[in-house]
């Protein structure tokens, strides 16, 4: 009995070993059958392959048929696997590289230690590795290129649009209309709307192609609605009382169930909804919202698109690099949408955005931190042209009202002395450029002694919290002089 399991263990363990091989045969019809050889003679080769994805069939192939036989180890078909993991997936976390090189690529190699097999496997390793170091590092790799740390901050907004298409483009590899349609309508839904983005005019192209293919499906149904019900009413009436009485519970509770969902859907705003084959006004109600939408579409201009939104993504661009004066200039050109409602948020999302880096130089600059990339305060000078943007959008930010005015060339700060040499300074009315040039501001001396001179603070209308922040600031330098002053005083009198 015991020797009897052995044999079958055995028996199972070598039909188990025979499937991980994958013989191939190239016919001369240019047919490729894959498999497993069970048989070979002068005339023919027996092979078990798969006739569906699930069904495995068995047949004799003709040597007067066959080109060329290729049999494979298991691990160079294991290998057909693992190579698939290189080049990896776009936008891949850094836990995912590590999930696949430990759950994948290890597990190989130490199943086929010494095999030129697991060499292959150490340099896929290897290239999981070197990605994953990149991704940790503030690296991404979106279409297969790489961006830096500086271009994946400013392709933030890009990349949350260029998920959503991805997703839509899989459902609709798979036919799912419908359900690509609700994925795209999260261009609008999201916070602010990724309708500015480079990847909405290709969805929106690819939401065409949806809806052209809904309405087909659409219409179908509603010429197939009355054979249906009437199919179905004729059967019920062959039935018995108490056959009829559960076929009927049972459509009951088929529509029961869809209105259910259809309800919940509405109340999320889900524009989408699948109707029910037997239920005509569904199916009359769906077809009206898709030509509804189709017709919207088909009315917008894709390549005035195009240009549009490449120019409002270079301001995220730049915004997202730190770049205040570019992004400030890209911004004039995109601001004259706030008008228009699908790009109004978006607008007001550049704008925060845009007064929140100015901000953040700002208080750099009050700190004594270098100016950042595309200030022109690294040169010590400041440009009338980014003066007025400033201004501008600060004006809008408050309601409209100007900017606060500059102190005229040559005078000095309230409580502080005018300087040596009269300095030039944005009119009044304008705000100054980021990172305005750091002039030195001699406050009076105390007798007999030279107190230093305090950094000058950056002249623009800051939302009223920075505002006092920056006074107390102000306040605090001067005590230090006044304080600085007096007991130098005291020690050169001492002496």
């Amino acid at each position: 009995m015991k020797s009897s399991r052995s044999r079958i263990a055995m028996l199972a363990f070598l039909c188990g070993t025979s499937l991980l091989q994958a013989d191939i045969l190239i016919l001369k019809n240019g047919t490729k059958v894959e498999g497993n050889i069970l048989n070979e003679s002068p005339t023919a080769i027996r092979m078990k392959y798969r006739l569906t994805p699930k069904i495995w069939d068995e047949k004799d192939f003709q040597m007067t048929e066959i080109q060329q036989v290729i049999k494979q180890s298991p691990q160079e078909v294991e290998l057909i696997e693992l190579k698939k993991l290189v080049p990896s997936p776009d936008l891949l976390p850094a836990d995912k590289y590590e999930q696949l090189i430990q759950d994948r690529v290890r597990p190989f190699i130490n199943k086929y230690q010494g095999t030129p097999e697991a060499k292959e496997a150490e340099g896929i390793a290897a290239t999981l590795q070197e990605e994953k170091k990149r991704v940790s590092n503030g690296e991404l790799k979106m279409e297969g290129r790489w961006l830096s740390v500086g271009e994946a901050k400013g392709e933030q907004y890009n990349i949350q649009a260029y998920k959503i298409h991805e997703e839509m483009k899989e459902l609709m590899a798979k036919y799912n209309y419908l359900e690509a349609l609700r994925v795209f309508d999260q261009f609008i839904k999201n916070r602010p709307p990724l309708t500015a983005s480079t990847y909405y005019p290709a969805a929106v192209a690819d939401a065409k192609i949806c809806m052209e293919k809904l309405q087909a499906s659409l219409s179908k149904m509603a010429q197939e609605q009355p054979t249906l019900q009437k199919q179905r009413d004729d059967g019920l009436k062959k039935l018995n009382d108490a056959d009829k009485a559960r076929t009927r519970a049972a459509i009951d509770d088929e529509k029961g169930k869809w209105r259910a969902q259809s309800e919940a859907q509405r109340r999320t705003n889900v524009r989408w909804i699948e109707p029910y084959k037997y239920d005509m006004p569904s199916i009359l109600a769906s077809q009206k919202v898709v030509v509804g939408e189709l017709t919207k579409l088909e009315a917008v201009d894709l390549n005035e698109m195009k240009t549009r939104n490449e120019a409002f993504v270079t301001v995220y661009r730049k915004i997202g690099e730190g770049d205040y004066q570019a992004g400030a200039a890209a911004f004039e050109r995109i601001q004259g949408f706030s008008n228009v409602p699908e790009y109004r948020d978006v607008v007001a999302d550049l704008k925060n955005q845009l007064l929140k880096l100015y901000g953040e130089i700002v208080r750099k600059n009050a700190a004594g931190q270098t100016a950042v990339s595309g200030s022109s305060a690294a040169t010590g000078q400041t440009s009338s042209s980014v003066d007025d943007r400033v201004a501008r959008i600060l004006a809008e930010a408050n309601g409209g009202q100007p900017a606060a005015a500059a102190p005229a060339a040559g005078t000095a700060a309230p409580g502080m002395a005018a300087p040596a040499a009269a300095a030039t300074a944005p009119a009044a009315g304008t705000a100054p450029a980021v990172n305005p040039a750091m002039q030195q501001r001699p406050v009076a001396p105390a007798p007999q002694a030279q107190a230093p001179a305090p950094m000058a603070q950056p002249v623009y209308a800051p939302p009223a919290e920075e505002s006092n922040t920056q006074t107390f600031i102000i306040a605090g330098m001067a005590a230090l002089l006044v304080l600085f002053g007096i007991l130098a005083f005291k020690k050169k009198k001492a002496e």
